[in-house]
């Protein structure tokens, strides 16, 4: 790991990343500087066992750790979940790490396509207002390389083909219902999804899944007391008390679930169960249940680098569970959030739903 400082679409992950994965050929892991990460140069072949994510993370070099005063790991700090790991592992590739030297090769490569895309002149026709506000200048990867924090090939561990289960027909069903929405016109402000409400960012977590160049809002902030660790947002929190306290009645349903944590050795260890249908926003287009199992592991690395995974099960949306886990880095040069300004006076909505309206009248006068 180094000091300087990847939406879900029909079912899949558009990482950026992808592209910029699959040209590299992978090589037999060689040595590689220790703040790269670990290396076992395992392939994807290797037997189906199950996860253990203790023996994973305890792979993961570990520098001098700063400590609370209570002599816990200090986890806090701002901290950036935009990194070049994709979700899935691309297709072309077998092994689950790739060499350092192709690391190097990809976070060079991923820079100067942002870079290039900032420059590129709008198609916008002339004498008309140009609707591309939101290009690479705004959004991670145009300032600083975005880094491979670790050398896998995916971000995903578990299963070990590095891909995300199979989604169950309930799941599918849903999906189809979202795309069937998506592709008409809104019949009311309830029919987009809440990031395009500026209800919530897709990436809202828990859990976090990283995102690479051209994303928003993957940054985090965590405050951390001996009762309780914050993880704040730019738009909302994750409350995780440490003291033990029982669960509310399984009735009780929330967007980020009810959470409760607890120190495994160096490594926070946090459960979450108890949340609403749809209330992960990265599954926005095909939702999850209220059957919702999440664990979180979080362990301070070093004074810029945070390991971070999860294990998710939720049996009416995807036919397994599956892990994750990747290396978070602090923006050292960063002292707030910044905010999540999204609304913009929610002109999106009303244009979207006037927009619509205009449409049916024509089309009824024109069936007349």
């Amino acid at each position: 790991m180094r000091s300087q400082h990847f939406v879900f679409v029909t079912g899949s992950v558009a990482i950026a990343s992808l592209w910029v994965l699959a040209p590299f050929a992978v090589h037999a892991q060689t040595s590689h500087p220790a703040t790269k990460g670990p290396s076992t140069g395992n392939t994807a072949s290797a037997p189906d066992k199950p996860y253990d994510w203790k023996a994973s993370f305890a792979k993961v070099p570990v520098g001098k750790v700063p400590r609370m005063p209570d002599g816990k790991p200090s986890l806090q700090g701002i901290w950036s979940f935009s990194i070049l790991t994709p979700l899935n592992r691309p297709g072309a590739q077998k092994n689950t790490e790739i060499n350092a030297v192709d690391a190097e090769e990809i976070e060079d490569a991923a820079h100067k396509a942002e870079v290039d895309l900032r420059v590129e002149s709008t198609k916008t026709p002339p004498g008309e207002k140009t609707t591309d506000a939101y290009n690479t200048f705004w959004r991670d990867g145009y300032w600083y390389k975005v880094p491979m924090t670790v050398l896998h090939t995916s971000q995903v561990v578990d299963p070990p083909d590095g891909q995300v289960p199979p989604l169950t027909a309930l799941a599918k069903r849903r999906q189809e219902l979202t795309e069937s929405k998506l592709g008409r016109s809104p019949n009311g402000p309830e029919d987009p999804p809440t990031t395009n409400r500026c209800v919530r960012s897709l990436s809202s977590g828990p859990p976090f899944i990283g995102e690479g160049p051209g994303s928003q809002e993957t940054t985090l902030e965590i405050v951390q007391s001996p009762e309780t660790v914050v993880v704040r947002e730019s738009m909302d929190s994750q409350i995780i008390p440490l003291d033990g306290r029982p669960r509310p009645p399984e009735s009780v349903h929330l967007d980020k679930g009810v959470a409760r944590g607890h120190w495994e050795g160096d490594t926070l260890v946090v459960e979450s169960t108890n949340f609403a249908d749809w209330a992960i926003g990265f599954f926005s287009n095909y939702g999850t249940t209220e059957k919702l199992h999440l664990i979180e592991r979080w362990k301070r690395l070093d004074d810029t680098h945070l390991l971070y995974g999860f294990t998710i099960d939720d049996p009416g949306t995807w036919t397994r569970p599956w892990s994750v886990e990747y290396v978070m880095w602090r923006l050292t040069n960063q002292e707030e959030l910044v905010e999540y300004a999204c609304h913009a006076g929610n002109v999106w909505m009303q244009f979207a739903l006037s927009g619509a309206r205009a449409q049916e009248k024509e089309a009824a006068q024109q069936a007349k």
